[in-house]
């Protein structure tokens, strides 16, 4: 009986460009800075005068970080935020900018403690509030986003970027309805927010409304053309449908937009593998591992097409990696299995197949299970292991599993 490979299916790759919302990002006005009074090169000098005059002034290096901030200078914004607090620790102002600068600069944690320490000193600021919602979405902390959040709204902050950081943090709860009507209600205020109508088309899919979905990302690009979540959204979508070629080029275009988005890469790498071009899609796989070590479907997909291309002993190191990220999974013990009799390693093809076994039944996959322990039975006569040695091998499974 041959050891067959098991092919993995689009449905694996869970991948969805969800686009993040921070009120900041919408305006940054609030903090002091009005589209009447944009900051200029010249008042920037003017900031780094005052600076230099009384260099032990906090608030005077805060409005030097903040200037700079308001032109998109982050790095220098942040050092002459964290200044201002250095100098004056119960600047409200100087530690909610410095906040924001940090979860901008991917710093989330720094930024919720300085953000918390704003909110001690005002608590009635409701920008903080908000920005705080933001960061804990970064985190992972949904419910913690939510209660800020609703904070925010509830205290009378109420725009469509807050709406929409809700969205993200209720489906991250699977509380699809909720997340639903926060951006029914976001795209009330903004109906022409490309952003908005990516990220409701999102929900649509996930609820089952693939139509909607798809009617939605094409909304979302009439509005925004280079819009780069809304054109990896419909690019999904499409290979969910087997329309390959079309979605092709909205993945290039959601490449170039963000050229460093991992579930971008794995997609172009999904899309080239179904297309059969194996090195180009084991390229975008490697790519997508290299800036995302725990994505578990371009592993296994490196182990697939690693195995494909005759790469065996790299095909194992994928499935293995897969293992470490997933021990429950019970395809990356079975492709193993397989692997390791192609190289005629006997023993850890008996092991793994019977790692593979017990793990198929509580998928509730009965005929699996049933391959798998023919395949025990094969790979025993094969390798002409007695029976005793077979329970050996099947006994250690559990210790062995346990140090994966």
């Amino acid at each position: 009986m041959p050891l067959e490979r098991l092919s993995f299916s689009c449905d694996n790759l869970n991948m969805r460009h969800w686009t993040l919302f921070i009120l900041l990002t919408v305006g940054f006005g609030w903090a002091g800075c009005t589209s009447e009074t944009l900051t200029t090169q010249k008042q920037i000098e003017r900031y780094r005068a005052r600076v230099k005059a009384d260099p032990l002034n906090g608030d005077t290096h805060y409005q030097l970080g903040h200037a700079l901030l308001t032109l998109g200078h982050t790095p220098s914004g942040i050092r002459y935020l964290k200044d201002a607090v250095r100098l004056d620790k119960r600047h409200a102002k100087a530690r909610r900018d410095l906040g924001w600068a940090l979860y901008q600069w991917g710093e989330p944690f720094e930024a919720e403690l300085h953000l918390l320490k704003a909110l001690e000193l005002k608590p009635r600021d409701l920008k903080t509030v908000s920005t705080l919602g933001a960061v804990y979405i970064r985190q992972k902390k949904f419910r913690e986003a939510v209660d800020f959040l609703d904070q925010a709204v509830n205290r009378g902050l109420d725009n469509p970027a807050i709406r929409n950081n809700l969205a993200v943090a209720y489906q991250h709860l699977g509380l699809y309805r909720h997340a639903i009507s926060e951006l029914e209600l976001a795209l009330d205020q903004e109906p022409r927010s490309a952003d908005t109508h990516s990220n409701l088309g999102v929900l649509y899919e996930k609820t089952g409304k693939p139509d909607k979905a798809l009617t939605e990302y094409q909304t979302a690009l009439e509005l925004d053309p280079n819009n780069g979540s809304a054109h990896f959204n419909l690019a999904v979508i499409l290979t969910r449908q087997e329309r390959i070629t079309e979605a092709l080029p909205h993945f290039r275009i959601a490449e170039k937009a963000h050229p460093e988005d991992p579930e971008i890469l794995a997609g172009l790498g999904w899309t080239f593998q179904k297309l059969n071009h194996h090195e180009k899609a084991i390229r975008y796989y490697q790519q997508a591992v290299r800036l995302d070590p725990s994505n578990l479907q371009a592993q296994q997909a490196l182990g697939e097409l690693w195995d494909i291309t005759r790469k065996y002993d790299r095909a194992i190191e994928a499935y293995e990696t897969a293992i470490k990220l997933n021990p429950e999974s019970p395809d990356n013990y079975f492709h193993l299995g397989r692997l390791y009799d192609h190289l005629k390693q006997g023993e850890k093809a008996v092991w793994s197949m019977a790692l593979a076994e017990p793990l198929f039944r509580k998928r509730h996959d009965p005929e699996m299970a049933a391959h798998c322990r023919k395949n025990v039975t094969i790979l025993a006569r094969k390798y002409r292991l007695s029976s005793q040695k077979v329970r050996q091998l099947t006994q250690s499974m559990a210790g062995e599993k346990g140090r994966t």
